[in-house]
């Protein structure tokens, strides 16, 4: 008797132990819908155009077709992080530490220096980092969950949502340098670089009107690899081409290049192309070959 009343005792205290746990899972999900609808809402107010992934909200709030930041890079950035309501809890921009009325005797007011996926940071900003670019500014957003929780730090109140703006303004891995040696060992030299980080090579240059980035045009591109290899060829015949649409930036910026009836021949690093993750025909950090014709504007 003893004994099944032993046996009743701990199955009730097991289901007891499982429905708490379900229901602070409960409260857990609870919470997290709440601060995406505030963060939301933020966003919504203020007009931004983010991406969403791994649970961070992205906005690239100064674009860039810099280098992705990627898994064990070297990277250093500016940042200010606080909370939606705009309170600054830390930086290390001085002029922002001394307007906040921040401590500037505990800080160290240069660019933090990370390893990319490596460096024990907040889980939500090591996430984010890896969703900015070289030379970009971009604003990261987070659900508690992936920041302090429950835990009351400084100023910041429990289960909320953190907001930080980042700079890039250093990053350097494997792959880049690879990409570095691939471009080093082809022949650049009739090619002019562009700001952007796109080589190009004028065919015809007629100095008539060029497409700006919201233009809509007709034309011709082929994408191939340096050792040949088509990748992707499109006319614009039958169809058009919207740049305000145009994911790849060497396309958008290459017709942007070109004048109206001109032609040209691009080289487009990986950030301008196929980025870092590539794809089936094109590996990562893999710069590509474009030769482009502009035949009208919209």
């Amino acid at each position: 008797m003893m004994s099944d009343s032993r046996f009743i005792c701990g199955y009730f205290l097991v289901g007891l132990l499982s429905f708490l746990s379900a229901c602070d899972n409960s409260l857990e999900d609870d919470k997290r819908y709440a601060e995406e609808k505030t963060i939301e809402s933020f966003i919504s107010t203020n007009k931004l155009t983010y991406t969403k992934s791994d649970g961070v909200y992205h906005i690239a709030t100064e674009p860039s077709y810099g280098y992705e930041v990627n898994d064990g890079d070297t990277v250093k950035f500016w940042y200010v992080g606080y909370t939606l309501s705009g309170l600054v809890f830390e930086t290390n921009v001085e002029s922002v530490a001394i307007e906040e009325n921040l401590n500037t005797e505990v800080r160290s007011f240069e660019p933090l220096r990370v390893i990319a996926g490596e460096t024990d940071l907040i889980t939500g900003l090591k996430r984010g980092l890896l969703l900015t670019r070289l030379n970009q500014t971009s604003t990261i957003i987070f659900t508690s969950d992936l920041g302090f929780k429950g835990q009351i730090v400084g100023p910041i109140d429990a289960w909320s949502p953190l907001a930080y703006d980042i700079e890039v303004i250093y990053v350097n891995g494997k792959g880049i340098q690879t990409e570095k040696q691939l471009l080093e060992a082809m022949d650049l030299s009739s090619y002019n670089l562009h700001s952007t980080g796109l080589y190009y090579k004028y065919l015809i240059d007629t100095s008539s009107t060029r497409p700006v980035s919201t233009s809509t045009v007709y034309g011709w591109y082929k994408i191939t690899l340096p050792s040949g290899e088509v990748v992707e060829e499109v006319s614009t015949l039958n169809a058009t081409i919207n740049l305000s649409e145009t994911n790849m930036g060497a396309i958008k910026k290459g017709f942007m290049l070109l004048s109206l009836g001109g032609s040209a021949e691009f080289i487009a690093p990986s950030p301008m192309g196929y980025g870092k993750k590539g794809n089936d025909v094109v590996s990562p950090y893999q710069p590509i070959a474009i030769s482009m014709r502009l035949d009208s504007i919209k």
